[in-house]
């Protein structure tokens, strides 16, 4: 939910407080490296400590008071500080500012010992399945997300007029307090979880690497000879990372899309039908992907790969030239049912193809590979394309104009996914290559929990 939030929500709050879609470009990319650069970092340390739990839980609770901290930077806060003129961009500043602090204590807890974690304890015959839940999940935690800002009203945004002319003020001051005690009901969850993971999260299994050098070992991914020895796992990599370019040029910006209206390029969907297009993508695509979880081991995870590419590929098309509500869901569900699938098979290859003794390590290669590059790539080229359609937010205030979010992006999302045939394809032909004749695999992998 926490992710949820910063994936999608942060940038419905930022936008609503700002008017300036060009905030949440840039929150993606600091966020991306704040990642990725937490990740190597305590990565690395959970592997040569052998200890994931502390980081996960406590983690978990300062990640939930930074949840917290973001109904503080609104306009009108900014406005009593810094003066009407300079409150958008303040506002936008600290909220990106902000969203690098909540991200290094959710990359600290998740992205480097959660996934690190869940690595040591399953094995390769269950990856499949555990993978296909953990995809899900976060579309799990979005409805969840989805029905609360609806019950905190907190996700609408103030009606524009026909020209394209909006109040920055106006708007801002009008959800403001919305957010603000959703921020609040959503850092508390957050917070709990963590106390609740200090108690019920089964002891760590990873070893204690103590005898290597800490600093030597953040750059033992990036060395030849490594690459060279786990050829099969960059590939994976590789195609994760085209993959989620992908997925990344049309997320940080479909919520805002879906509300904008018409005259913004966007699609002018807001309150109940909102939440009943989202939560019907949501729940259908989650469902779908749990019918692959479920035999997806038994049958082959590769096998699931370009099918869910070419689900994914029809649903972007859709996307591009739907109007109609009927037309955006069954679009949409495609794209998310594609996208689930390919995260499922993708993120279960990689940790199958991980060295066993440095899951740590690994975990920062990961995030530039499948979050860093994929995020800023993804994120600028789209924000080129919106530059380029002069559709613009005007600031009926202070006159000035953001780039208004649009259709294109499912084009650009098109474009990258056929960019990722290429890997793989490669990855599949690697994985034919290396399997075992028997089709043994191996057995003394610990069990999940």
């Amino acid at each position: 939910m926490a992710w949820a939030i910063e994936n999608n929500d942060l940038n419905l709050w930022v936008y609503s407080q700002t008017m300036d879609s060009n905030w949440i470009n840039y929150m993606t990319v600091f966020s991306a490296i704040a990642a990725t650069v937490t990740t190597f970092l305590i990565g690395a340390l959970s592997d040569r400590l052998g200890k994931r739990k502390p980081f996960i839980a406590f983690g978990y609770m300062i990640w939930g008071i930074s949840v917290f901290a973001f109904g503080l930077f609104s306009y009108g806060n900014m406005k009593a500080q810094f003066g009407a003129d300079k409150a958008p961009f303040m506002a936008g500043l600290f909220i990106v500012v902000m969203d690098c602090v909540m991200t290094f204590f959710g990359s600290t807890s998740n992205d480097a010992c959660f996934n690190a974690y869940v690595t040591d304890i399953t094995r390769e015959e269950n990856r499949g399945r555990v993978e296909s839940v953990l995809s899900v999940l976060p579309l799990f935690a979005n409805i969840i997300v989805i029905l609360l800002l609806g019950l905190f009203g907190a996700a609408s945004l103030a009606p524009g007029n026909s020209t394209g002319t909006w109040s920055v003020e106006q708007n801002a001051e009008a959800v403001a307090n919305n957010w603000f005690y959703f921020f609040l009901a959503f850092g508390v969850l957050v917070f709990a979880i963590g106390v609740v993971a200090l108690f019920l999260l089964p002891k760590d299994t990873a070893v204690a690497s103590k005898n290597t050098n800490y600093w030597k070992n953040l750059l033992y991914g990036f060395k030849p000879s490594v690459i060279k020895e786990h050829k099969t796992l960059y590939i994976a990599l590789l195609a994760f990372m085209a993959f989620n370019t992908a997925i990344n040029a049309f997320m940080p910006y479909w919520m805002v899309y879906f509300q904008n209206p018409k005259e913004l390029f966007g699609l002018g969907i807001s309150g109940t039908l909102f939440y009943v297009c989202f939560g019907v993508i949501l729940a259908v695509s989650s469902l779908v992907v749990i019918i692959v979880g479920l035999v997806m081991d038994k049958v082959g995870k590769l096998k699931f790969l370009l099918p869910g590419i070419g689900i994914a590929l029809v649903g972007f098309l859709g996307m591009f030239f739907s109007t109609q509500v009927w037309s955006l869901i069954v679009s949409g569900t495609l794209m998310m049912s594609g996208y689930l699938i390919g995260t499922a098979v993708l993120g279960a290859t990689v940790r199958d193809e991980t060295p066993k003794d440095k899951v740590g390590l690994f975990q920062g290669v990961r995030m530039i590979f499948c979050v860093m590059i994929s995020m800023i790539v993804g994120s600028y080229v789209s924000m080129g394309f919106f530059n380029l359609s002069g559709k613009v937010v005007l600031d009926s205030n202070t006159g000035t104009s953001s780039p208004a979010p649009s259709n294109v992006m499912f084009l650009v999302s098109l474009s990258f996914m056929l960019l990722a045939l290429i890997p793989v394809i490669w990855l599949i032909l690697s994985k034919k290559k290396t399997a075992p004749k028997d089709g043994n695999l191996e057995q003394n992998a610990p069990e999940i929990h």
